[in-house]
C-alpha cells in the first residue's frame, strides 16, 4: 500500500493521524508523534516486512537514536491496541528482520462522537481515502518534521579561529565477505585522530553516520553540518592487501586539497591512517602542540588480528541488543587475549557490562558495574593518553553516581580530545548534579556543536538544565523533543510532566503521564530520588508531589 494515510481503520480502531489519536467505541488514546509515525509507516505498507533501519530512516532522518527509539513505539503501539507480541492480531516481529503489520487496514469516516465504531463484515464502511495536496504536505510536516526548540535553528558547527571538518563514512568496495565493518571502523578511527588535535573542528562520527548519499551531496550535507572541509573515501581489503582511495575537499568550492590511493599489505593500516591524518594536517596547515606531535605516533595495538577483532566488536556493539552485545563481548576478548596491553578492548568491553546494567539485560547490575569499573581502570591504567579509556571511566562512574570521579575523567577525556561530543554531555551531567547548570548548558551546547545530529539524550540533558534553571517554558519543547527521539527515555517524561504541572497546565500533564504509564507502567513517584542525579531532598519532594497530583 504506497498512499499516505490521513485517516483510516486498522481493524475496528479508527486512526486520525492529523489528530494524533485511535478510537475504538468510547476508547479514544492519543499517541505521540513519533509513535503514530511508526503507525502510519507500517500501514503504508501492511503485510510487508519492514527493516528497523527502514523504519529509522523513515521516522528519523536526520537523526541518532538508541536501540530503544523505535523498540519503545513499537511496545507502546502494542499496549495501546492490547497486541500480543508472541500471538500478534496487529503487529508481527520478524526475527532479527523487522516488523510487518497485519491486522486490517482500510478507509472510512470517522465514527459519530459518543457511538459505537464497532465493525463487522457486514458493516465495512464505504471507502474514503483523503489524500488531497494539502493535507498531505501538513501530515508529512507533522509526522517528519524537525524537532527542537520552539523557534531556534538547530545548532551549527561554523567556526573562524581553526577548520572545521567532517569524515564521511569511507565505502566499503569489494574484498572478502562482509567488509562494512572494517570500513567503518577505519572511518571512526581517522574521525578520532582528527578530533585529538586542538587546531581542528572535528564533527561527531555519529552525525556523518547519517550520510549515505552521493560524493556530489556531500557537499551539500557539509552545509548541513555548518562545516567547511570533508574528507570522503573507499575501502578495500583483499586478503592481505588494503586499498584504500582518499579526497580531502573544500566544500565551500568544490576544490579538491588533496587526494591519495593506497595500495599497502594489510599490516600497514596503521601506518596508513597515520598518513591520512599527517595530510589533513599539512593541507589545512593546522599547527600541532608538542603534546599532540608525541600522541598522533602512538599505536593502539600493533597486532593487526587483534586490531580487526576489536572493529568486529565495536560494529556488533553498536546495535545495542543483548545477543550483539554477548558477542561484541567476546570479539573484544579475543582482541584482548592476542594483545594484553590493547586499552581499547579492554574499556570498550566495560562499555557491554554497563549495557548490561543500563538494559537490564542480567538480574545483578551491580555485579555487572563492578566488573565494568575494573575493566575501565585496567584501561587507563594501560593508556593515560587514550582520551576514549577516560571517557568510559567517567561513563561507568556516572552509572555509579559517583559523579566528583565522573567529573575527572571526562575532563581529562576533553584535554586529550578537544573535540569529543559525547565527554562535553557527560561533564554537562556531572555540573547538573553539582547544580552548576549555567556551566552545564554551556558543555550542552559545545555537545550539540561537534554533533549536531545528536542523540535523545543530548536534548534530554538540556531539557533538565533548563528545568533546574527556573526556565520551564524553555524546558518543554526540548524534553518533547528528546521524547520524540526516544519514546522510550523515562527521564525527559518525568521532567516534562512536572514542568507542565509548574506552568500550571494540569490537562498536558496528566495526558503526559498517561503516556510515561504507558511505556513504563511499574513507574511510581517513589523511584524519582534512585533515577535523578539531585541531591537536594527538597526538589526531588517537590518532584515527587507534583507527579502524585497527576495520578503517578
Amino acid at each position: 500500500m504506497a498512499e499516505v494515510l490521513s485517516t483510516f481503520y486498522l481493524a475496528d480502531w479508527y486512526v486520525d493521524s492529523g489528530a494524533n489519536r485511535l478510537c475504538r467505541g468510547d476508547t479514544e488514546v492519543r499517541l505521540e508523534t513519533k509513535v503514530m509515525a511508526v503507525l502510519i509507516y507500517l500501514a503504508r505498507h501492511r503485510g510487508e516486512v519492514v527493516t528497523r533501519e527502514t523504519l529509522e530512516r523513515a521516522i528519523w532522518p536526520d537523526t541518532v537514536v538508541g536501540y530503544d527509539a523505535l523498540t519503545g513505539c513499537i511496545a507502546k503501539l502494542r499496549k495501546v491496541l492490547g497486541d500480543d507480541p508472541r500471538h500478534p492480531r496487529y503487529i508481527e516481529t520478524i526475527s532479527k528482520k523487522g516488523y510487518r503489520l497485519i491486522g486490517d487496514v482500510t478507509g472510512g469516516v470517522p465514527p459519530s462522537v459518543g457511538v459505537p465504531a464497532a465493525r463487522g463484515t457486514g458493516q465495512l464502511r464505504r471507502w474514503v481515502w483523503l489524500g488531497a495536496s494539502v493535507m498531505l504536505g501538513l501530515v508529512l510536516a507533522v509526522l517528519y518534521g524537525p524537532f527542537g526548540d520552539e523557534g531556534m535553528p538547530p545548532p551549527t558547527a561554523q567556526v573562524a579561529d581553526r577548520p572545521s571538518i567532517v569524515v564521511l563514512p569511507f565505502a566499503s568496495i569489494g574484498g572478502e565477505g562482509d567488509r562494512d565493518y572494517f570500513s567503518d571502523g577505519i572511518t571512526v578511527d581517522i574521525t578520532t585522530a582528527l578530533s585529538k588535535l586542538s587546531g581542528l573542528f572535528v564533527i561527531s562520527h555519529t552525525s556523518a553516520a547519517d550520510w549515505g548519499g552521493s560524493v556530489a551531496n556531500a557537499r551539500q550535507f557539509a552545509g548541513s553540518l555548518g562545516v567547511r572541509y570533508v574528507l570522503e573515501g573507499s575501502v578495500r581489503r583483499s586478503g592481505d592487501r588494503l586499498r584504500m582511495n582518499i579526497h580531502l575537499v573544500d566544500a565551500a568550492s568544490d576544490i579538491y586539497l588533496w587526494s591519495e590511493k593506497y595500495d599497502w599489505e594489510l599490516r600497514n593500516v596503521f601506518a596508513v591512517q597515520d598518513e591520512i591524518t599527517a595530510n589533513i594536517v599539512t593541507a589545512l596547515s593546522v599547527k600541532l602542540t608538542e603534546e599532540e606531535q608525541r600522541r598522533t605516533a602512538q599505536r593502539y595495538t600493533r597486532r593487526v588480528d587483534a586490531y580487526d577483532d576489536y572493529l568486529r566488536g565495536y560494529a556488533l556493539y553498536s546495535r545495542h541488543n543483548r545477543e550483539d552485545n554477548q558477542v561484541a563481548r567476546e570479539y573484544y576478548q579475543r582482541a584482548i587475549d592476542r594483545d594484553s596491553g590493547f586499552a581499547r578492548a579492554y574499556s570498550s568491553m566495560a562499555l557491554t557490562y554497563v549495557a548490561e546494567h543500563r538494559y537490564g539485560w542480567t538480574p545483578n547490575s551491580s555485579g555487572q558495574l563492578e566488573r565494568a569499573l575494573e575493566l575501565a581502570n585496567q584501561g587507563v591504567a594501560l593508556d593515560e593518553d587514550l582520551p576514549q579509556a577516560h571517557w568510559v571511566l567517567a561513563y561507568v562512574h556516572v552509572f555509579r553516581q559517583a559523579y566528583q570521579q565522573a567529573a575527572r575523567a571526562a575532563q581529562r577525556a576533553i584535554e586529550l580530545e578537544p573535540n569529543f561530543a559525547d565527554s562535553y554531555i557527560t561533564l554537562a551531567v556531572c555540573k547538573m548534579h553539582f547544580g552548576e547548570a549555567d556551566e552545564a548548558l554551556q558543555l550542552v551546547r559545545k555537545a550539540m556543536l561537534l554533533n549536531p545530529k545528536y542523540p535523545a539524550a543530548y536534548a534530554s540533558v538540556r531539557g533538565q538544565i533548563h528545568f533546574f534553571l527556573g526556565e520551564f517554558e524553555q524546558a518543554v519543547p526540548v524534553l518533547r523533543e528528546a521524547i520524540e527521539r526516544n519514546v522510550n527515555l523515562i527521564t525527559p517524561h518525568v521532567f516534562l510532566i512536572v514542568a507542565l504541572s509548574k506552568l500550571e497546565r494540569p490537562d498536558e500533564a496528566a495526558w503526559e503521564a498517561g503516556q510515561l504509564e504507558t511505556i513504563a507502567p511499574n513507574f511510581t513517584s517513589d523511584g524519582v530520588a534512585g533515577m535523578l542525579p539531585i541531591q537536594d531532598a527538597g526538589i526531588i519532594e517537590d518532584m515527587q508531589n507534583h507527579l502524585r497530583n497527576v495520578g503517578l
